[in-house]
């Protein structure tokens, strides 16, 4: 048809070219013409298409009253939730949880609590805040417990929201605990011990459709705690007793560092826990506890702090302040990279894992390309450091 502007048999006269061309078309079927010619062009990804969803690449700024800065952000957005939700951590231990709009599209504008935006103005905006932050109403609903312990830094991997936001999971408390609470009025639904010094960190897995997961935490004692998480209960639970939500004991115990962990990823689906710790390597682990590899450390005494996975089971580790290096799974060193005058402190890949995002003490947010690590973007810089970093269902 002329629409593919396909092979006209009638101008073929060489009838053994003619007789392969039938045979072709016969078993496979006829290929456009153009196809010769001019190939498909490339297909695009999300993270190229980004920058250009809005004209603008800062399509909203929400300031809080409490101007303390924000270490933890957690974008649950699936178009399945009930509440589809940012929810933010402060470092005066301070949550919110800011309804997103995925269907809005405006240009950039700045919301804070104080302001007057009228509730038409709201819904256009990519998020709503948090209504209990806007009424100043019950505050205490919105605050996590007190007791950490001053000498712990908290950052991202300080804290863990599930799945449903439902739930707030978090570390560095002086009696060896974690803890969990729920959003909605910030209480305390249980304390967990399964450490004998302070937790540093805690990931979570995938999901299952009753929102499942596994979870594991990192500590000063240098190990790593695997913990079931009953997204039905909502509550961790013994392995040996599911209906025991007191006291619960760890699901394994995985052991090799001899030092502080700093980093924890964990995956129900390959069933493998990686995790790093200060001035050491990255060890992989089985689910049930047993030790698989090591990752080469290029620097021998560099300390990993961040790590993230890709689908492919590429998996990125930040060492130090500005180092990464990009690993296979089983621990083969693929590609170094180093980021000069930039302390990261923050790293995500998006969906297909093409890129990886990244924010620093600088204030830009760069992407960057998984398989090579070489910039592609950047975000204009932020008035202040970059700490947590979260991308929405949507990739927007």
């Amino acid at each position: 048809p002329e629409a593919v502007r396909a092979v006209n048999l009638d101008s073929i006269t060489n009838p053994k070219d003619r007789a392969a061309i039938e045979t072709q078309i016969r078993n496979f079927g006829q290929a456009p013409a153009q196809l010769l010619t001019e190939p498909h062009p490339p297909r695009n990804s999300a993270m190229n298409l980004t920058p250009m969803i809005t004209p603008e690449d800062v399509s909203m700024i929400m300031k809080f009253s409490s101007n303390a800065p924000i270490i933890h952000v957690s974008a649950n957005t699936n178009p399945t939730l009930s509440i589809q939700a940012i929810i933010t951590i402060s470092n005066k231990h301070d949550f919110s949880i800011n309804k997103y709009h995925p269907n809005a599209s405006t240009p950039t504008q700045t919301y804070s609590e104080s302001s007057q935006t009228s509730i038409h103005q709201q819904t256009q905006l990519p998020l709503s805040m948090d209504s209990i932050l806007v009424s100043n109403i019950n505050l205490n609903r919105r605050h996590l417990d007190d007791n950490f312990d001053e000498r712990i830094q908290q950052r991202h991997q300080s804290f863990v929201v599930t799945a449903d936001n439902r739930y707030i999971i978090s570390t560095g408390y002086w009696d060896k605990s974690f803890r969990v609470q729920n959003t909605d009025i910030a209480k305390i639904t249980q304390v967990l011990y399964g450490h004998f010094d302070i937790v540093t960190c805690v990931c979570r897995s995938e999901v299952t459709i009753a929102g499942n997961c596994f979870l594991a935490t990192g500590s000063r004692d240098c190990t790593v705690c695997i913990w079931i998480w009953n997204g039905t209960k909502g509550a961790i639970v013994d392995r040996e007793y599911p209906n025991q939500e007191i006291n619960p004991s760890p699901a394994a115990i995985l052991t090799g560092h001899d030092r502080e962990i700093t980093c924890l990823w964990i995956s129900a689906e390959l069933g493998i826990v990686l995790s790093g710790s200060e001035q050491s390597l990255v060890l992989q682990h089985t689910l049930n506890g047993d030790i698989l590899r090591s990752f080469e450390n290029p620097s021998k005494i560099s300390t990993p702090r961040l790590l993230s996975p890709s689908n492919d089971g590429d998996i990125i580790v930040c060492y130090d302040r500005s180092k990464l290096c990009l690993y296979t799974l089983n621990g083969k060193l693929m590609r170094q990279a180093i980021f000069e005058d930039e302390t990261i402190q923050c790293m995500v890949l998006n969906a297909d894992s093409q890129y990886t995002v990244i924010g620093g003490d600088r204030g830009f947010v760069q992407i960057i390309r998984t398989h090579d690590l070489q910039p592609v973007y950047a975000y204009p810089q932020c008035d202040a450091s970059i700490r947590s970093l979260a991308i929405t269902h949507d990739q927007k």
